[in-house]
């Protein structure tokens, strides 16, 4: 998949993230004053995306919010490439020392904003640390105590809330605590207990579950232009999670596939020997990533070993996968996926000593 500029501009897709839960309490909220809002949910499950998709909804000119497959007002169109002025989202952005101001991360959000813009799911990086200081916290608290132009609300949506430093929530509490009736908050985080219990406390959670692979489909086909087939393949391997489904669109590689089917038929039928020995190859000269990806098609195909056919991801080497589900027996391939899940956490999460963590794994693979 070729890779898109970040000066090309996409707007946000007509998407659902079939999220029944959130979407039933977000749909209770008719429009009048809006509680502060705490979207959470795992790593990759569309809270981002499903804040601004809420935000859109409330300032849209119709009764009933547009959807964005078909005919848009002008609010919507706004929101729908992040240039609407009562939508502020809020980013953490590098830390500039004692003289921050309240200007001095207008520029770096600007440049999220912009690869927001070309990929709405995106996860922007720093050389240096990165948080939402207070200076941007004061800000907001201005901004909240002023009429919205051309929009119904102000909404605050502050992504990766669990970068907010300590005393920009302290600063926001009293607004979080009696948000005029114009105002929006909403905090978006994977960790929601780094932010301060009296924060989090006057907040309604809306929470979001790892996207269903159907999902996961639809955005790599639609959105990113993939192929059907790497497309299956990705969001199989991605456990719920659109970042690392999007990551695996330019890794997934059947050199990788065809690596993880020998080692993982080979632990069957070769001697302990012989799976030391591949750790050795395995971690040589590796990256964490490069490993992670054979250990990804590891669990694709082990879960292939276990489900019927109609399922199977890899169903161009059936005969492959009906071996190994005979070598390994069906009822301990659910074991199987755990511990190769544990040791790619380890490896690529953990930083554990890869060769140590292969042979591990592999050790208790062939021991199963």
């Amino acid at each position: 998949m070729a890779s898109r500029s970040s000066e090309e501009r996409r707007p946000l897709p007509a998407l659902d993230l079939e999220q029944p839960q959130a979407r039933a309490y977000l749909g209770s909220l008719r429009r009048g004053s809006i509680p502060p809002l705490l979207f959470t949910g795992p790593e990759g499950s569309g809270t981002e995306f499903a804040a601004i998709e809420f935000a859109r909804a409330l300032q849209c000119e119709q009764d009933e919010p547009c959807w964005l497959g078909g005919p848009t007002c002008s609010s919507c169109l706004r929101a729908a490439v992040l240039e609407h002025a009562g939508i502020h989202l809020i980013y953490p952005t590098p830390t500039q020392g004692s003289g921050e101001d309240e200007e001095g991360d207008i520029g770096d959000i600007a440049k999220i904003l912009e690869e927001k813009r070309a990929d709405i799911f995106s996860s922007p990086t720093f050389s240096k640390k990165t948080s939402i200081r207070i200076a941007r916290a004061r800000a907001v608290i201005q901004r909240a105590n002023t009429k919205p132009f051309d929009a119904r609300y102000h909404v605050f949506i502050f992504v990766d809330a669990h970068a907010m430093r300590e005393e920009a929530q302290n600063a926001l509490l009293k607004l979080v605590e009696e948000p005029p009736a114009h105002v929006a908050i909403i905090f978006v985080t994977a960790n929601p207990d780094s932010l301060l219990y009296t924060i989090r406390s006057r907040c309604q959670r809306v929470r979001l579950f790892p996207l269903k692979r159907a999902v996961l489909e639809r955005i790599l086909t639609g959105y990113y232009e993939a192929d059907a087939p790497t497309a299956k393949r990705s969001a199989a391997m991605a456990q719920g999670s659109v970042t690392r489904a999007r990551a695996l669109l330019d890794s997934t590689d059947l050199a990788d596939r065809d690596a993880a089917l020998a080692i993982v038929a080979g632990l069957r039928k070769e001697s302990e020997a012989w799976a030391l020995g591949q750790a050795l190859v395995g971690a040589r000269g590796a990256n964490r990533e490069a490993v992670a990806r054979v250990l990804n098609e590891m669990s694709v195909i082990l879960r292939d070993a276990m489900v019927g056919e109609s399922l199977r991801v890899n169903a161009d080497v059936a005969n492959d996968i009906e071996r190994i589900a005979a070598a390994y027996g069906r009822p301990k391939l659910p074991a199987a996926i755990e511990l190769v899940s544990e040791i790619r956490g380890q490896v690529f999460h953990a930083n554990a000593n890869i060769d140590g963590a292969l042979a591990d794994l592999f050790l208790r693979l062939k021991r199963l």
